[in-house]
């Protein structure tokens, strides 16, 4: 065991990956503790340096801008140094890109992290932003649009496969920067023209919109605190055609906007919001999409996944998460697959709730720190929900914490009912059957894991049974036939416990 856990720490500790992002409005640097295995970072620092600030009227970089980049951008390295970072990858946006300065701003970059800096076309930023989507989502039909401060990128993805690729300079700091003589209007036009140039734009018509992007991130939390919607979670959040016009109408009026005292929305993005709507209002009724989703994923996670050669095919994404997440939190010996094993076989594939959530339930709900059952379920409740897993949908992840939650205590009680909504009543009844499932489990685990692996859980007709060798009767406690009972009830099932 001690030699599993020493060859575990040595396959999750041995690579750190970082990728610096240099954009027009912002430069942010993310590290990640085996990309492969997690594509969560465990740092992520963002830093407003507004380098494309001027460029709309000089051409060049924010002279100010470059100054302060340039010492964010030491802090960065001296982050990395002492981290031990094995691999650093630094790309710059638009702002560079189309600078007259940008490759002098490249060369001092590279002098400091002794790293070459790759500045990316419009078309490979598109592509790039397109994987990073892909990756946050099992199945991506649609366009996705990266809206930044210098440009925005385009690209109709089908199946998983990127088909087409666009660049258009209408980033949110650009068109702000616009002369000020009738500005509105301008950018109005401005807009229109660049979104009417891409041809397959209007022919595509669009499944899903993917946006990416901060001041786009921005509206979406918005529309989370107007709807009072419970799962605080912006990855995969989604809207319908028509709540995205009428998000878009509520917050490009100023009275609205006021009104609402939209804290969510940072200063540092307000600026920027009426620009970000009428982009997002054009692309709507342009595209023509039943869904807009948000995805938190983009340029910077499509680049570690070119440079760490991470292949999509090759990983279960989730599988490969709750893996990190076991080692994350000590579990080495992986008790989660006794779990797992234990209850796997009374549980068929279907939509209200997946086999490929059952290892998830088993791991994010390993929990025992000593508190009691009600405290300890609200607790794995909350951590699953927050949990940052990009495989997990809304409607999974609520699911997963449900019958994390009823793992811990009894299926009378109940979380927070308003994420109750978020499911059907199918969905919520194998929640509770999973959730009494690792109950059951738990209390024969109650002594040592050990004993999931003698015992046995079997569905044969319309009985459950619980198969016990003589030699372990003693751990069939009158707290295991209990949970076994519930079980049955909930399951709608007789029960009955065989010795051998």
């Amino acid at each position: 065991m001690l030699l599993q856990k020493v060859i575990k720490k040595q396959i999750f500790a041995a690579k750190k990956e970082a990728v610096i992002d240099l954009g027009s409005n912002s430069i942010r640097m993310l590290i990640f503790e085996d990309f492969n295995k997690s594509q969560i970072p465990i740092f992520n620092e963002k830093a407003v340096c507004s380098l494309g600030n001027t460029l709309s009227l000089t051409g060049k970089l924010d002279p100010l801008g470059v100054q302060y980049s340039l010492s964010v951008l030491e802090r960065f390295n001296n982050i990395l140094q002492n981290a031990k970072v094995n691999d650093v990858y630094i790309f710059a946006t638009a702002a560079v890109r189309d600078a007259k300065d940008g490759e002098h701003f490249k060369q001092v970059v590279e002098k400091i992290f002794n790293k070459e800096v790759e500045v990316l076309t419009g078309d490979q930023e598109a592509e790039r932003s397109a994987n990073g989507v892909i990756l946050g989502y099992e199945k991506v039909n649609g366009i996705v649009a990266d809206l930044g401060g210098g440009s925005l990128e385009l690209a109709r993805v089908k199946n998983n496969i990127i088909e087409k690729k666009a660049s258009l300079q209408i980033g949110v700091l650009r068109l702000f920067n616009q002369p000020k003589k009738k500005k509105s209007k301008k950018i109005n036009e401005i807009i229109s023209q660049e979104l009417d140039s891409i041809s397959w734009l209007k022919k595509t018509k669009a499944k899903n919109l993917y946006v990416v992007g901060g001041v786009w991130r921005a509206l979406l939390k918005a529309d989370i605190f107007l709807k009072k919607y419970p799962l605080n979670v912006l990855h995969q959040y989604d809207i319908t055609n028509e709540e995205a016009i009428e998000l878009c109408d509520l917050l490009d009026d100023k009275k609205k906007f006021a009104i609402h005292k939209l804290d969510q929305i940072t200063k540092s993005r307000t600026n920027y919001i009426p620009i970000a709507t009428n982009i997002l209002k054009q692309l709507v009724l342009l595209a023509g999409p039943e869904k807009i989703k948000c995805s938190i994923s983009g340029v910077r996670e499509g680049t570690l996944m070119q440079k760490a050669n991470y292949n999509l095919l090759e990983h279960d994404r989730l599988d490969s998460f709750i893996e990190y997440a076991a080692f994350k939190t000590g579990d080495y010996g992986e008790n989660y697959l006794k779990y797992y094993n234990f209850i796997k076989d009374i549980f068929t594939d279907n939509e209200n709730f997946p086999v490929r959530l059952l290892k998830p339930v088993c791991s994010l709900s390993n929990m025992d720190w000593g508190l009691g059952a009600f405290q300890k379920a609200e607790l794995v409740f909350s951590q699953i929900i927050n949990t940052p897993a990009l495989a997990l949908g809304h409607n999974d992840r609520v699911k997963v914490a449900l019958a994390g939650f009823w793992r811990h205590c009894s299926v009378k009680y109940y979380p927070d009912r308003e994420f109750l909504k978020l499911l059907s009543n199918n969905e919520i009844l194998i929640a509770k059957q999973v959730g009494a499932a690792l109950r059951l489990a738990s209390g024969i685990a109650a002594i040592s894991t050990i004993f999931l692996d003698n015992l046995s859980l079997t569905k044969k007709g319309n009985t459950l049974v619980l198969s016990v060798p003589n030699e372990h009767s003693l751990i069939v406690t009158k707290t295991v036939q209990k949970r076994l009972k519930s079980l049955s009830k909930e399951m709608d099932l007789d029960f009955k416990i065989f010795y051998s």
